[in-house]
């Protein structure tokens, strides 16, 4: 079966998490400005808790963003140490869909729901995502954006906002959906079933190709 790590700092939160034998092991912290501090010592608990050495993993995967600056470089550089140290290839996931992936699994949600998930891009923007709930996966029904709040529509439909995006929420174009909550942040966990789809469908990428998807064009992005 495939066996994968999963990596995520692209907020104030920490996490990583393991896929062995169909199950999940994950180590998820809140950890503002400590991602540096923590982030290699808690892969080296995981996979020794595990007694698993780098060279037994099939791939690495990692919420390439969107999100903070600081945390997703930090991520970035850890995953091609980890990647190009063991030869592994890397599997990127948008953040935006790890947290409409926790979500749907932890709340159970119906097949089909559609969720939005949204975080704070700091500059009066937000990062906004449109995923359906499908066969227990979230798929993408448009590419994540950067958006300002009234730019913001067609979300009235959606079965749930998520992330502390929605603080905007009033300055959408239209109504909000039926539930709203502002505290989901990525998880390593949900990424990890995204990123076991995507090696599974051979989308794997060299480690060189572990890049940082920030949305915005300028330098000054969201801080940890």
């Amino acid at each position: 079966m495939t066996t994968l790590l999963a990596i995520d700092a692209a907020t104030e939160a920490c996490s990583v998490a393991l896929l062995r034998d169909g199950q999940i092991q994950e180590d998820y912290r809140l950890l503002p400005r400590a991602h540096t501090r923590f982030l290699l010592p808690m892969v080296d608990e995981l996979l020794s808790a595990a007694e698993l050495k780098l060279a037994q993993l099939d791939g690495i995967a990692f919420t390439a963003g969107p999100g903070s600056f600081t945390g997703l470089r930090v991520a970035i550089a850890t995953v091609q140490g980890l990647a190009f140290a063991s030869g592994l290839p890397v599997l990127p996931v948008s953040s935006l869909a790890a947290m409409a992936q926790f979500y749907a699994e932890r709340e159970a949600l119906a097949d089909g729901s559609v969720l939005l998930p949204a975080l704070d891009a700091r500059m009066d923007e937000v990062y906004l995502g449109r995923y359906a709930y499908r066969s227990g996966l979230v798929e993408g029904l448009a590419s994540d954006a950067l958006l300002a709040p009234e730019a913001v529509s067609n979300t009235a439909a959606a079965a749930v906002g998520l992330g502390d995006g929605w603080k905007y929420a009033a300055r959408f174009a239209d109504a909000a959906p039926r539930c709203v909550d502002t505290e989901i942040l990525p998880r390593a966990s949900a990424a990890l079933r995204l990123a076991e789809r995507d090696f599974l469908a051979g989308k794997a990428l060299p480690a060189e190709q572990a890049q940082p998807v920030y949305l915005r064009d300028s330098v000054a992005w969201q801080k940890n």
